[in-house]
């Protein structure tokens, strides 16, 4: 039987102009796939402040990105566990993670192959002030619980050694000229709430979100807040600033993805940000929440990382090693 070498060249013409016709890198391909979803990664326990608010957020935003996004937590290490598998992602647009301020701690401190500077950041969706935060009997204002940490071993519960609020508790011990006891509870602020309540700490610093609902009903009082101004979720707060204490800190909490994610994907993200920003059903359930809601674009959330960092660098060598 003959060869037919017409069909042969004619079925080798179509392969190639199927190739040319595939996508050639997720650039090219349609952004979001309706037949995909996101996988948002929290890279600290569930119940805390920072669970609550980015589930909230997600809640919206994957709305108005056009397809589900499931969230997962991922905690440890300071929340180096949960960016680091953010960070080996494939920067497709279908791995996202929450970013929070001891993203540069973790950096500083080595405690894994984890930086800020690689990954693409979204938009930040709250900024929060840190607060001493006592149980509702104890110290009237910070003026007592400065002269009983002088005479007294005051426990304060943290995150984690070295972390966010370890790292302003310090802060506000050097400012204050006392010594405190240091107890850290990883995973968030869930469990440092709990190790307050329960009456393992005397005191916490914390970001004003996840208390305020025991603030609210008497179990706790703020003492001071770290901050420029006093903040509206409890406007009787006074500032460690007009107290005569310089300490002012706080928390962050964005929407990243991983380094070298396409520009076309990221335009993506950013838009469905803003749009959930703007939503007046995310702004309003984020009011009741209490939240500390403060949207950045990507330009502005990497301006304030690049600000924030140095500070943190100067915070961490005035601590000293753990």
């Amino acid at each position: 039987m003959s060869k037919r070498p017409g069909l042969s060249l004619l079925a080798a013409g179509a392969l190639v102009v199927g190739l040319i016709a595939l996508p050639r890198s997720g650039e090219d391909a349609p952004y979001p796939d309706s037949s995909r979803e996101v996988r948002h990664v929290i890279p600290w326990r569930a119940g805390g402040g920072t669970d609550a608010a980015m589930r909230g957020f997600m809640t919206h935003f994957e709305r108005h990105l056009g397809i589900r996004v499931i969230t997962e937590n991922v905690p440890g290490g300071l929340s180096s566990v949960g960016l680091a598998l953010v960070q080996r992602a494939p920067a497709d647009g279908y791995t996202v993670g929450t970013m929070t301020y001891d993203a540069l701690t973790v950096e500083l401190l080595g405690l894994a192959p984890v930086s800020w500077r690689r990954f693409e950041p979204i938009c930040m969706v709250t900024d929060h002030p840190s607060a001493l935060i006592v149980p509702g009997e104890a110290w009237e204002d910070l003026e007592a619980f400065r002269r009983a940490a002088l005479t007294d071993t005051i426990s304060v519960g943290n995150v984690g050694m070295q972390g966010i609020w370890h790292q302003h508790a310090t802060a506000m011990e050097l400012a204050l000229g006392v010594s405190l006891r240091h107890v850290p509870y990883e995973g968030g602020s869930g469990p440092q709430l709990a190790a307050m309540l329960g009456d393992e700490v005397d005191a916490i610093v914390s970001s004003l979100p996840a208390a305020l609902p025991y603030v609210r009903e008497g179990a706790l009082r703020v003492l001071a807040v770290m901050a420029a101004r006093r903040n509206e979720l409890v406007p009787d707060a006074p500032t460690f600033n007009e107290l005569g204490y310089g300490v002012e800190y706080g928390g962050f909490r964005m929407v990243v993805a991983p380094a070298k994610t396409p520009e076309t994907i990221l335009e993506t993200l950013g838009r469905a940000c803003r749009a959930t920003a703007e939503d007046p059903e995310y702004r309003d359930w984020a009011t009741d929440a209490a939240i500390g809601a403060a949207w950045r674009d990507r330009a502005g959330a990497l301006a304030y990382l690049e600000a924030l960092a140095p500070r943190v660098e100067r915070l961490m060598a005035e601590i000293g090693p753990p």
